[in-house]
């Protein structure tokens, strides 16, 4: 019995060993559209001993495409909500590892124009919740994901400087940022208070702050503008910007954001609380943004070349009247759009909309730019951004994309 035990304990620590240099994954969120990303860099890279994805949404209602079928397979998934305390034990419980070594929050409300009382639930309440878990558990790194769209919007020289750095004014331009700051400072909150329970607990956080997100099978900003196009397209009519040409709208790839994110976690992870630039909440802050600075023309000249439409932008006098307008001018635009969309889904046989579609929030036809530096985060993370600019190329891949998932047409 004595041998026999004592094979089985060699074993295990073999198995055990061949993972120790690996750490254990909880994503929370894992099913959304940075969750799943984040998952196939991991499993690409072979970066964890074990994974676990967490959503309340069921795998087979997510739009998965074909190549995260690994990545998110059945076995990794748990289908729960993280805002219920008495799931925590539940979620934080690996199935090989004594801990998760690093969480990552990428859950909470996605959607623009919500009521306040939608976000404080499902983003600040989530965030707060899971923070505290860690902090009690003292998980070696937990990642908040967060927007540039915290930030006062920045000035021409700032603009011209490189971009709003971590330690720039906030002043959020969207209900969405503005709760995303609260959970940024509930965080900051909850590690001070981790830090008189004489050694007990210890929340090490990092934010990531991050521009626009694109790339395959995209659902957000860039989707609405491509639907647009191709409404545009169909009509035969210029696509027109509201505002100026240079406005800022900065962009980082999901792939990067995904990259970005386990550099943060190994950075925080590996960094001494005690440490000088963890004195500051900046210290935790990283903006994600990759090296393009797109702006509105870039954006428009890309529109131009893939749907072979002419693209422009709308006089200072209409644009004027829109800005004091938003409400009725989306509410017109989206009466004009949505028909012909429906139409056009029609035309190609597509009975089951997918999750894209032109439909304008008047919270994104905002006259401010979103213009990050990302130059600490490149220098302390020893991250870069492997697509570093918004492109024709990539935003075809965009489309293609969505045709492979019949959602295009």
């Amino acid at each position: 019995m004595a041998e026999a035990s004592s094979a089985r304990d060699g074993a295990v620590a073999a198995l055990s060993s061949q993972h120790i240099d690996k750490p254990a994954v909880l994503i929370i969120g894992g099913l959304g559209y940075i969750g799943r990303y984040l998952a196939l860099y991991i499993h690409k890279n072979e970066l964890a001993s074990e994974v676990r994805l967490v959503d309340k949404v069921l795998p087979q209602l997510a739009w998965l495409a074909p190549e995260f079928a690994e990545a998110c397979s059945q076995d990794k998934f748990m289908q729960a909500d993280a805002t219920r305390e008495q799931s925590l034990p539940k979620i934080f419980t690996p199935t090989k590892a004594a801990e998760y070594t690093y969480v990552f929050n990428c859950g909470g409300e996605t959607r623009f124009s919500q009521d306040d009382s939608v976000y404080a639930a499902r983003s600040v309440a989530l965030s707060l919740t899971l923070a505290r878990e860690c902090a009690r558990r003292r998980t070696p790194a937990f990642v908040e994901f967060s927007t540039g769209m915290v930030y006062k919007p920045p000035s021409s020289s700032t603009i011209s400087s490189g971009g709003c750095t971590e330690t720039a004014n906030l002043k959020p331009w969207l209900k969405l940022a503005k709760h995303k700051l609260a959970a940024e400072e509930g965080l900051e909150k909850i590690r001070k208070e981790s830090e008189k329970q004489g050694g007990k607990e210890e929340l090490k956080y990092v934010v990531l702050r991050l521009a626009h997100v694109w790339g395959e099978y995209d659902i957000g900003f860039l989707a609405r503008c491509l639907c647009l196009a191709r409404v545009y397209q169909k009509k035969g009519e210029e696509m027109k910007w509201l505002y100026g040409r240079d406005l800022r709208i900065n962009t980082i790839h999901v792939t990067d954001v995904a990259s970005a994110a386990w550099a943060a976690a190994s950075y925080i992870a590996h960094t001494p609380s005690t440490a000088p630039e963890l004195s500051v909440p900046s210290g935790r802050i990283f903006n994600i943004v990759d090296r393009g600075d797109t702006s509105q023309a870039q954006l428009a000249a890309i529109i131009r070349d893939i749907f072979n439409i002419p693209t422009g932008f709308q006089n200072s006098l209409i644009s004027t009247f829109a800005k004091f307008n938003l409400e009725s001018v989306v509410d017109d635009v989206n009466e004009e759009m949505l028909q012909p969309w429906a139409d056009l889904l029609s035309e190609k046989g597509i009975k089951r909309q997918g999750p894209i579609g032109p439909y304008m929030e008047k919270e994104l036809l905002r006259d401010f730019d979103l213009c990050l530096n990302g130059e600490r985060a490149m220098k302390v993370l020893a991250w870069r951004a492997q697509v570093a600019k918004m492109d024709v190329e990539g935003v075809k891949k965009v489309v293609e994309s969505y045709k492979s998932q019949n959602w295009w047409p």
